[in-house]
């Protein structure tokens, strides 16, 4: 066809049948005569040079009747074009991500919670005519998440799960609400002062979304043991436990990897917080991790003396900080589980820099299963490490 988007490839195939429209995210408007834009953000807008009129009236023919329909209104208009020229415009469009089905899947948006639409106009940014805006949403209220830890990131974390509507969250954590915590623990209230946080979360969380079933266990980790028995039906594992650090991580990635679970690990420092996810099988785990970093850095083992230095590490936490490290953590989670858009920290530390406003991949670590003890065939003892958790415990 005649118009052009200054992106446009050339090696679009033909759409697929179906009720496609321009996503309803995206506006369409003219520039003048000629021009015309799909999109009104930085890097997914594109403008039309569309003398002709064809592109324009493709576009607005894209409002979810069947392509047959589209074809002849479009030839109606502009005789001149094939019914293959009209395909290839759609398929281009659709390429472009300008294009989805208006009924996939059989489902409309009066098949959900009013308060999940939203999401599901974000994630039709990634879906296109032969995908599913839906389907994410749909797996997500199929999903069980076990939240490990409802302190300054954990408590951050569960009001996010409730507003992207995961179906079911189970979460543990051993202490109660106090006073020093409000100031960033945003889920909690004055009057949940000396209330176990299991159960004022899930309190909190009722009256936030009483579609999302919670489960709420007053629990410390003390051992892998005490996740495994929290597994059943879980389909991701989120890790918000800071202390002891280090070693509470190694618990629960024991757990997760000897129960095929994957895990989104959530960790603040003063000025930076770090995610990364193990999926078992498929990237290396925490241990994996330790291995790798004793094998490439000199002074990695030497580090943990601060473990056994007697420092007693105090709260450092800043509201607006957690909240970046949150919304990261809980992404990641919502990707691992539906795929929307492909995980950003499976097998590699990605770090959010509070101070900058940046984020950024650190080294990758890769899956050793002939040296790891927990994921793998190898040998605790044979790593001077894994002494210095147990030490440090």
């Amino acid at each position: 066809m005649a118009g052009h988007p200054a992106n446009q490839t050339t090696d679009a195939e033909p759409a697929a049948d179906g009720n496609p429209r321009i996503k309803e995210i995206y506006p369409r408007y003219r520039l003048d005569d000629r021009r015309f834009r799909i999109g009104a953000q930085l890097g997914i807008t594109a403008e039309f040079d569309d003398a002709g009129g064809e592109v324009w009236d493709l576009a607005e023919s894209l409002d979810g009747r069947p392509v047959p329909e589209v074809v002849a209104a479009v030839r109606r208009r502009h005789p001149h074009l094939s019914v293959s020229d009209v395909l290839d415009g759609i398929a281009t469009l659709d390429h472009e991500g300008f294009v989805e089905s208006a009924t996939p899947g059989g489902h409309t948006e009066d098949d959900f919670d009013a308060r999940l639409l939203p999401n599901i106009r974000y994630f039709s940014r990634f879906e296109g005519i032969a995908g599913n805006r839906y389907r994410a949403q749909q797996r997500l209220q199929d999903s069980t998440v076990l939240l490990l830890g409802l302190g300054g990131a954990g408590s951050n974390f569960l009001t996010l799960l409730s507003g992207v509507g995961v179906g079911r969250v189970i979460v543990a954590d051993h202490d109660s609400v106090e006073a020093a915590n409000l100031g960033r623990q945003l889920l909690y209230r004055e009057k949940d002062i000396g209330v176990p946080k299991a159960t004022a979360a899930a309190d909190a969380l009722e009256q936030m979304n009483s579609r999302v079933e919670v489960r709420p266990h007053v629990r410390k980790v003390d051992s892998a043991e005490d996740v495994t028995d929290l597994l059943d039906g879980v389909d991701l594992v989120i890790c918000a436990i800071d202390e002891p650090p280090f070693i509470a991580q190694r618990r629960v990635n024991a757990a997760c990897v000897a129960r095929n679970v994957p895990c989104v690990y959530g960790l603040s420092q003063v000025t930076r917080g770090r995610v990364f996810t193990v999926v078992p099988g498929v990237s290396g785990c925490f241990d994996c991790l330790n291995i790798n970093y004793s094998q490439k850095d000199p002074v990695f083992v030497a580090q943990f003396g601060f473990m056994r230095s007697g420092w007693e590490a105090p709260s450092i936490a800043y509201a607006p900080a957690l909240f970046q490290l949150s919304a990261v953590a809980v992404d990641e989670a919502v990707r691992v589980l539906t795929g929307y858009a492909p995980p950003r920290s499976v097998g590699v530390q990605f770090e959010i820099d509070y101070e900058e406003g940046t984020a950024f991949h650190l080294n990758d670590w890769p899956r050793l299963p002939e040296l790891c003890p927990t994921c793998g065939t190898g040998t605790e003892s044979d790593w001077e490490v894994f002494r210095e958790y147990r030490e440090g415990a």
